[in-house]
């Protein structure tokens, strides 16, 4: 895995993952710092976060098995609790979490733990490194990145909120 700004990397890893889930018809919402940067953020990415309801996606994990590094397994972190799978493809780390087992990550701001709710109808879609993909919205990935607190989100709520944070 490596932390990268390429463009033909991160864009070469998305439009194979993007294209595996249209082709298996799995709703999808990318979130996380590749969402932040499709809102402006500039930092390196470090991976590709993505949501998906792994019932739906089985015939997709089927055909992932090859880049496959961790199982879809339970996690819980000081950050988040929610089962996920990791990816690497050319070296760029992808990462999908499964919404369809409550995931929920923990809120700095109110000392709490908080549902993540993904709402893939209200993704944006748009252009991003050659390939249309279905983006967390600005407003939800601001409130996010802000209850989550962490530096990394700091850096990015600077760049795409700038003094409109939440």
């Amino acid at each position: 895995m490596e932390v990268t700004n390429d463009p033909q990397k991160i864009g070469q890893a998305l439009n194979w993952i993007i294209s595996l889930l249209n082709r298996h018809h799995v709703p999808y919402q990318i979130v996380g710092g590749l969402a932040a940067k499709a809102y402006g953020a500039t930092r390196p990415l470090v991976d590709i976060d993505i949501y998906v309801p792994m019932e739906q996606a089985q015939a997709a994990i089927e055909e992932m098995k090859p880049y496959v590094v961790r199982e879809p397994l339970p996690h819980k972190s000081d950050s988040w609790d929610l089962i996920y799978m990791a990816l690497e493809y050319d070296n760029i780390w992808i990462e999908l979490g499964d919404t369809t087992t409550n995931p929920s990550f923990y809120n700095r701001r109110d000392q709490r733990w908080e549902p993540q709710i993904i709402d893939f109808a209200r993704s944006n879609t748009i252009n991003l490194y050659g390939t249309e993909v279905h983006i967390m919205p600005k407003d939800e990935l601001i409130s996010y990145k802000a209850m989550l607190d962490r530096p990394v989100d700091h850096q990015d709520l600077l760049e795409i909120a700038g003094d409109k944070i939440v």
